[in-house]
């Protein structure tokens, strides 16, 4: 069954394990619903007027289907254990092949979804985050999921972090979980001996390794063009003191007191040599020359900051310090979606594609290949998860987080909010504002985005 309206679409860009993600807006076509664009970008609107039309049956006569999959997986050990996950699938579905189409980053891969789109071939299934899915389902290009959800044998056993990161603000489910991530802190344990577990005895370790050269932590906090890790940092620390850069209904509250405090901390350990700002990694370069003690970012940093370490010390990792009320952490990664020009044979086959690897034989799989996490504690029981969990006891501190892990509720205004934040951060580690004035003025600006 062919589904097929006009849409137009504009850019959007988000890089692979880079420190700063940039975004600007996605719209296809006027709004079926109220559920926002995380972003306000420089439409180009172009017409999605050659829709496809692909036959009913989905595929041959032989009742045989193709499933396309795009995707970005395409570095590390990430390319050959999708690869091998989907080659396990085929072998178990004899009548589905599934088509990897990948894409070097996610920038690329939301260009190639518009261009797609916009072509009338739509993939059968992508790679998206939230902020793309909400522009998608806004104009219909995607398929809400709720039935299948409501028929699914394993999203029951999702942590309740991983299911929330499933809806939008529509409160349907538009996505399937893939590869997900939280933040973590890596140490070099030749200079760090316990890893802090507040934020005030990290504000201290970092003072006292931060000499003969070693400044202890070094982070990119992103600007105009998108967030880096650094701004999420303040988010993280502000929200585990019981702040928020966000309300409920995802309206920006960067003068939340606790938000002014977490960026002044980290100012002041940048005053006293404990912090520098950098980018293109630069908690990781840091930690690999040994010139930095810790690098705060994802577990998805965990085999590339290994490479980068190089044996030359071993590597500590711990979930990150804890606030005055407890832990905090920002849920990383993407989604799936269905895209809505699949026929119903294509669809059916996809959702046994998604199931698959939400499994938690395949979710097990994966996270020990990747360093992703699962996203059921099931997989805690499987054999090869046991055995990476065995190696890296800390992983089992890190995956409880996802009960507790949250994203900004993505409205009109996210994206673009963000990036305003980012920038005032930026200004303020720069030395060119005080933190009370930097937010002061994001918050102004951000709000005049607020619709």
């Amino acid at each position: 069954m062919s589904r097929c309206t006009s849409h137009s679409t504009t850019s959007h860009n988000v890089t692979t394990n880079s420190s700063t993600t940039n975004s600007s807006t996605s719209a296809f076509g006027s709004r079926r619903r109220t559920l926002g664009v995380a972003g306000a970008g420089v439409v180009l609107a172009i017409a999605l007027s050659g829709c496809s039309t692909p036959d009913a049956d989905a595929g041959s006569a032989s009742g045989d289907v193709t499933v396309t999959f795009m995707e970005a997986m395409s570095s590390g050990a990430l390319k050959p254990s999708l690869e091998a996950a989907t080659a396990r699938f085929e072998a178990d579905n004899p009548g589905i092949t599934v088509e990897l189409i990948e894409q070097p980053d996610y920038g690329t891969l939301f260009t190639k979804i518009e261009s797609s789109v916009a072509a009338g071939a739509a993939p059968t299934i992508a790679q998206v985050n939230a902020a793309w899915a909400v522009t998608l389902a806004d104009s219909d290009v995607i398929l809400p999921l709720d039935d299948r959800v409501a028929g699914s044998a394993t999203y029951d056993s999702f942590y309740d972090g991983i299911k929330n990161d499933m809806t939008l603000v529509d409160g349907q489910n538009w996505m399937w979980p893939f590869n997900k991530s939280l933040y973590v802190q890596y140490f070099n344990s030749n200079l760090v001996a316990d890893a802090p577990s507040t934020w005030t005895e990290f504000a201290t370790t970092a003072r006292d390794v931060s000499t003969d050269g070693v400044v202890a932590v070094s982070t990119d906090p992103g600007g105009a063009s998108g967030i880096g890790q650094g701004s999420e940092l303040v988010g993280m620390i502000a929200e585990s003191n019981g702040g928020s850069m966000f309300d409920d209904e995802g309206v920006p509250t960067f003068t939340d007191p606790e938000v002014i405090s977490a960026l002044e901390y980290l100012v002041g350990l940048q005053a006293d040599g404990a912090l520098a700002a950098g980018t293109n990694y630069p908690g990781q370069q840091a930690l690999g020359a040994e010139k930095g003690a810790f690098d705060l970012s994802t577990v998805a940093s965990y085999q590339y900051n290994l490479a980068a370490v190089d044996g030359k010390f071993e590597m500590g990792v711990a979930t990150l310090p804890e606030g005055t009320e407890g832990a905090s952490n920002a849920l990383s990664g993407t989604n799936i979606a269905m895209f809505a020009d699949a026929t119903d044979a294509e669809q059916d086959a996809a959702w046994q594609y998604m199931e698959f690897l939400a499994s938690s034989a395949e979710t097990a799989e994966w996270a020990a290949a990747t360093g992703y996490l699962p996203v059921t504690p099931d997989a805690i029981d499987e054999p090869v998860y046991a055995d990476y969990i065995a190696s890296n006891p800390w992983v089992s501190d890190v995956i409880a987080q996802l009960d507790i892990a949250v994203r900004p509720t993505p409205r009109p205004w996210t994206t673009d909010s963000l990036s305003i934040f980012a920038a005032m951060v930026s200004e303020a580690l720069a030395g060119a504002s005080t933190p009370a004035d930097a937010l002061e003025r994001a918050q102004d600006a951000a709000l005049a985005l607020v619709k």
